[in-house]
């Protein structure tokens, strides 16, 4: 039987060896049957597996195509029990990784409907010009018409593409291995048709589909994105710019909730300046600079700091400086000049912020805000800066991805001084 769910989403179980073994796809409480065990280092592995009887949470995904596609992997687990073991995987990674004890399994924070959510989808593309996503565990291709996860801005053109005819499916086969779907919050929808490696198409027929996926978006070829940069309102007011193809968060909801959780943390804690590290095109930079905070901003991305510079410009916030650079090697010379910071953020990639911990504990911040994708490597990096004397003292999640089993983390670290002069 299944005992429970385990970071990257899969089943955890017991054999009557002992050995460790995951099941993909099974969920707590399932009784499956293995036919073939995959031998690792330590542990075994299934991909496939006969249910013999369901787990008390397991439901019928809403998806027909749920158990092929590998996207949602928990979407045959209830709302509730996703939620609450998504807090688990947090609480399991702390205490083994990091080696901290959590008091009670965190909020996860979910906002609005677990489907029609995703602002940005990515569809492969094979040879016949079939367009879908990888299967669960496999480079297998499985067609979609409609994905519900997706947004409804993004319904039309997945029609589209899968409404092509056979003369145009073989012009996008031929000439393409991915596309790219993505829906500006109140704005129009972009479609990015990437080329196959080595291969710059043109003719009459690329031209023609264009045209045709042209009347439900505005197509881009490659690099060609369009230029400029779109508008990204942000509620409770002011707006990001981001350049074509720039990374956003693809659950404008959630990260909204996210976005007022850093805020209000360092409203609570009186902090006056910040440094936001990973900046990106300024989700936390602009929302902290409009609440009253000075600071400074890295990102190692030209056009993201470009384009965060822009946004700061437009809504005349100053006493924001955006630093092009890598986030190790520039906190530094921050440290030289910005010394005693009060809020340090760092809202790392999914590999996390190793190399920046040593260098932003001599910068010395009050307290730090660490805004993490896996709960891993965040256990991984809070226990070094755990070692260099930071305590944990709040930790919330987010439901940035539902159906799935990532989810977002919001840790408040704060040194011995700093927490015994909040609470005086």
């Amino acid at each position: 039987m299944i005992e429970k769910l385990v970071p990257g989403g899969a089943g955890f179980c017991r054999l009557p060896d002992g050995r460790p073994a995951f099941v993909d796809g099974a969920l707590p409480g399932d009784r499956v049957h293995v036919e073939t065990w995959t031998a690792k280092k330590g542990y075994v592995e299934a991909a496939d597996f006969t249910l013999d009887a369901p787990g008390p949470d397991r439901v019928v995904p809403p998806c027909p195509i749920a158990e092929a596609c590998g996207g949602c992997n928990w979407m045959a687990l209830s709302r509730a029990a996703q939620l609450r073991n998504k807090a688990a995987l947090v609480v399991e990674a702390l205490e083994r990784t990091a080696g901290l004890r959590v008091a009670e399994p965190p909020e996860v924070v979910s906002v609005g409907e677990s489907l029609g959510y995703r602002l940005r989808v990515r569809l492969h593309v094979d040879e016949r010009g079939r367009v879908g996503f990888f299967g669960r565990r496999t480079r297998a291709l499985v067609e979609v018409r409609e994905c519900l996860v997706a947004a409804a801005e993004l319904r039309e053109p997945l029609a589209a593409l899968a409404a092509l005819d056979a003369t145009e499916r073989s012009t996008l086969g031929a000439h393409f291995g991915a596309v790219d779907l993505r829906a500006v919050p109140g704005g129009e929808v972009e479609l990015e048709l990437e080329p196959r490696p080595d291969m710059t198409p043109s003719g009459a027929e690329v031209d023609a589909l264009v045209r045709k996926l042209g009347a439900c978006a505005h197509v881009a070829v490659g690099g060609g994105r369009r230029a400029g940069l779109r508008r990204y309102e942000l509620p409770g007011g002011g707006f990001l710019r981001v350049p074509g193809g720039g990374f956003t968060q693809v659950n404008w909801a959630v990260n909204a909730a996210l976005v007022a959780a850093v805020v209000d943390g360092a409203r609570r804690r009186g902090a006056r300046s910040f440094v936001d590290l990973y900046a990106g095109v300024g989700n936390f930079s602009v929302p902290l600079a409009r609440a009253g905070l000075r600071g400074a901003a890295v990102e190692l991305e030209r056009t993201a700091a470009a384009a965060l510079r822009e946004a700061l410009r437009e809504q005349e916030l100053e006493g924001v400086e955006v630093i092009t650079g890598d986030v190790a090697g520039t906190l530094p010379r921050l440290a030289r000049k910005r010394r005693g910071v009060e809020l340090a953020l760092l809202d790392p990639p999914r590999s996390g912020a190793k190399a920046a911990v040593l260098p932003l504990v001599a910068l010395a911040p009050k307290c730090i805000a660490y805004v993490a994708c896996d709960p891993v490597t965040l256990a991984r990096d809070l226990r070094a800066f755990h070692d260099a004397g930071f305590s944990l003292v709040e930790l919330r999640c987010f439901d940035m991805f539902p159906e799935t089993h990532h989810v977002e983390t919001l840790a408040w670290l704060e040194t011995a001084a700093t927490s015994k002069r909040a609470a005086s």
